[in-house]
């Protein structure tokens, strides 16, 4: 399968879903959490139970409902959802909405930086495409072992692209996983190289990374 170009939070602005359109964008990406409920992207991680932007506390307007990004992109291209954890389990809330408002999955992917969470949603909706967010060192070597111990089943893996050093690396991941991704790549050669290292997806917050893969 050729490599899938995600553009890096295009999905948190409503002012740059356009670019689910644009030719060197296969998917776009959001951050997703869950507030009373209602599912938004918001490019900002919370203070304690609060949003804030560098304006201060963050305002309605700046977060985009997830249903208005799910109409964006149906019949344009892929989305990624980076399912955020803050109080409480969003998972309930994110099935129950993607059950509702779509037909298929084949389109949808969700990223967890939670892996239970990626594991309950993968029991609840089969068809979704769920992957585990792999941030550091530990976990890498915790997937891979556990993996191989039976711990934990097979799971398609998103890695900080810094954790990938060698095609080694890349084929071990995917003997275990099915599917490796790499975030963020800002950086054409290192784009270019991951490539080369197969890696099935790149994500990046510049154009220029994308039109060039």
């Amino acid at each position: 399968m050729p490599l899938t170009r995600i553009l890096h939070r295009a999905g948190n602005f409503q002012e740059l879903l356009h670019l689910s359109r644009h030719p060197a964008v296969d998917a776009i990406e959001a951050d997703i959490w869950v507030m009373n409920g209602r599912l938004f992207a918001h490019h900002q991680r919370p203070v304690g139970r609060f949003l804030f932007d560098n304006r201060g506390p963050a305002l309605g307007v700046d977060r985009v409902p997830l249903e208005v990004i799910l109409d964006a992109v149906q019949g344009h291209s892929d989305f990624v959802i980076d399912l955020r954890s803050w109080f409480g389990d969003p998972a309930p809330d994110l099935a129950r909405t993607l059950a509702l408002q779509l037909d298929g999955f084949s389109h949808i992917h969700v990223t967890c930086e939670a892996w239970h969470i990626a594991d309950r949603l993968r029991e609840w909706l089969p068809g979704l495409n769920v992957a585990y967010s792999i941030r550091k060192p530990k976990q890498l070597r915790g997937f891979i072992r556990d993996v191989d111990a039976g711990r934990i089943r097979p799971t398609p893996v998103t890695v900080r692209h810094t954790l990938l050093r060698s095609p080694g690396v890349v084929e071990a991941l995917r003997e275990r996983a099915g599917r490796v991704g790499a975030w963020t790549v800002d950086d054409v050669e290192r784009g270019l190289e991951l490539k080369r290292w197969n890696v099935d997806a790149v994500v990046s917050n510049q154009l220029t990374v994308l039109n060039a893969l």
